[in-house]
């Protein structure tokens, strides 16, 4: 299908945004078959010292849920009101002279925002206005990661074993598995495995020798099946001590999970791992939380009390807080050092959700490599984007709607995941190389965008349809000089201690520039921060010039010294 033929008008004259980004003013909507176009007419500058006049563009795909009806039931002949909810929970609100018009440009929108597919995205026709100086689709490869493992381990080799994607569709064709364990066992292991997806490695701890392995669950079903490849591939992982499997499934999830055909190991065939339930939320959950959540944030006319019991209720943090906890778990169990070289195995159900979202944030607590810019990059790429996490059918919808084609799967896994560091952020803000500017970037672009990073589910489709062949990766973006800067913490400290968040109630708090983002002036806010950066530069600076200034005062004391040494020896000779 061409774009052309879901667009049923183009433009749409007197329309007045009542509500959105900017000062109310009157303008036109243009649609395009990829872009909505706002174009005011006046020419008034805003308080702020923004031109309204300048046009607003905004992705089909960013919006969310399209809503139409008229200004007066009584009187149609006064317009329509056209409700723009987008995926970043930014709500415009146009009033259109003409209702007609008005639900035509509204059936137009909901067509083009609600495309099948990735092929007529917008990344594949995006032309870049600015010199790729990196590419961000060879900046991170499992080559790459496979040397600097290396360095610290010969435990682990290179297996193509799921080369044209034949093994598992959601794996890339090329993973890092322990060193002894030949491909055929590999094979035999995936049909084991919830999708194939047999047992990668994730990270390896310097410090205590530990390694994070995931998987997908074992499809041991009622039958108790099992399977002796995959235990020799586990059990091969043991060294001086036990290991952990991890399931971030409640126990009763992951037992009802059994009679569905999947389960949990056998702790007669794992003898030597001990058996965790980590229990973090469903993708269902999740997507409801965030739901209430934005209702919550989005309603300004309740009390004080009444709010924060809609807060509490959403379950939002609640969610963030279990997440927390079971990465922590995890990080415990690898860095404790009265336990060294300890594997540790990470699965949920089908390992492209929960699991992820536990692995990342492990790292992210571990290893202070993983809080830098291009760290967190690598990190995202490979936990994420090569690791099988479905953003097509996750991110399809936001808070605001649920899809005809793919509701059930519809979830903000990867938005939980970025609140998850939001709080590692607040509660150790000099330790991470970039602001939270750079997380709500991410959080957009995932969700629609004009690179091709976010495409698809799986590397399988990327491949397809030559994403990478055709599309610029959103790396490439960042790693501009001019962008980087945007994102770089002027207060970061690199430290390569553990961080241990608190999961307590009281310290996981609301990311108030994400879902109040749109609600609030925070013009007095930057003010105030980008104040205390400047001054916080200023004294590293001075810091950084008094530690000179010693310097150059000991060598001149030194100077000093042996100079009258040698005065003395003079005058006795």
């Amino acid at each position: 299908m061409e774009l052309s033929e879901a667009i049923e008008i183009t433009r749409v004259r007197d329309a007045f945004m009542r509500k959105g980004p900017r000062p109310s003013q009157q303008g036109e909507l243009c649609i395009f078959g990829h872009h909505l176009i706002f174009a005011p007419s006046g020419t008034e500058t805003s308080k702020s010292g923004e031109n309204p006049s300048e046009e607003f563009w905004i992705l089909h795909r960013a919006i969310d849920r399209v809503l139409c009806e008229p200004v007066s039931k009584e009187y149609p002949s006064k317009g329509g009101l056209l409700a723009l909810k987008c995926k970043n929970f930014l709500i415009i609100i146009f009033e259109v002279a003409n209702l007609e018009h008005c639900k035509a440009a509204a059936r137009s929108i909901e067509a083009l925002s609600n495309l099948n597919g990735i092929v007529h995205d917008y990344p594949f026709f995006y032309q870049v206005p600015f010199n790729v100086l990196d590419d961000g689709w060879i900046s991170f490869d499992v080559e790459q990661e496979f040397a600097r493992l290396s360095l610290l381990t010969d435990a682990f080799r290179i297996s193509r074993v799921n080369e044209h994607f034949s093994i598992c569709p959601s794996y890339p064709t090329t993973v890092i598995v322990p060193k002894g364990i030949g491909d055929d066992y590999l094979r035999i292991s995936a049909t084991f495995r919830e999708g194939g997806r047999f047992p990668v490695f994730c990270y390896y701890h310097n410090l205590t020798k530990s390694v994070i392995m995931r998987c997908g669950q074992p499809l041991i079903g009622p039958t108790n099946r099992r399977c002796r490849e995959d235990e020799v591939i586990i059990n091969s992982l043991l060294t001086i001590s036990k290991g952990f499997i991890i399931d971030t499934r409640s126990k009763t999830v992951a037992n009802a999970a059994k009679a569905k055909g999947g389960g949990t190991e056998p702790q007669g065939c794992y003898a030597q791992f001990r058996y965790v339930h980590c229990a973090t939320p469903r993708i269902k959950e999740m997507h409801d939380a965030l739901a209430r959540m934005v209702e919550a944030c989005n309603d300004g006319s309740v009390s004080t009390d009444k709010w924060l019991m809609r807060l509490s209720n959403s379950g939002w943090l609640q969610c963030i807080s279990d997440c927390l906890n079971s990465a922590a778990n995890v990080a415990q169990c690898v860095h404790c050092e009265s336990n060294r070289e300890v594997p540790v195995i990470v699965h949920g159900g089908e390992g492209t959700d929960t699991t992820l979202i536990t692995t990342s944030l492990a790292q992210l607590i571990l290893d202070s490599d993983a809080r830098t810019i291009r760290g967190f990059e690598s990190l995202i790429e490979r936990e994420w984007i090569t690791a099988g996490h479905p953003f097509r059918l996750r991110n399809a919808h936001g808070a605001f709607a649920a899809g005809l084609n793919t509701g059930q799967y519809e979830s903000p896994v990867f938005l939980v995941f970025l609140d998850c560091v939001h709080q590692l952020l607040s509660q150790f803000p000099l330790t991470f190389e970039f602001t939270e500017s750079f997380l709500i970037f991410l959080f957009e672009h995932a969700y629609a965008s004009e690179f091709g990073s976010f495409l698809g589910n799986n590397e399988k489709e990327k491949f397809k349809n030559e994403v990478k062949k055709r599309t610029v990766s959103l790396w490439s973006y960042i790693h501009h000089p001019e962008t980087l800067r945007q994102f770089i913490n002027p207060l970061y400290d690199p430290r390569p201690k553990v961080l241990w968040p608190t999961v307590a109630p009281q310290s996981i708090l609301i990311w108030e520039r994400l879902f109040f983002r749109w609600q609030r002036d925070w013009a007095e806010i930057d003010g105030i921060r980008s104040s205390s950066e400047h001054w916080k530069l200023r004294e590293r600076s001075l810091m950084s010039r008094a530690a000179v200034l010693r310097g150059v005062t000991i060598e001149l004391s030194k100077e000093a010294a042996n100079q009258n040494v040698n005065g003395v020896i003079g005058i006795s000779q």
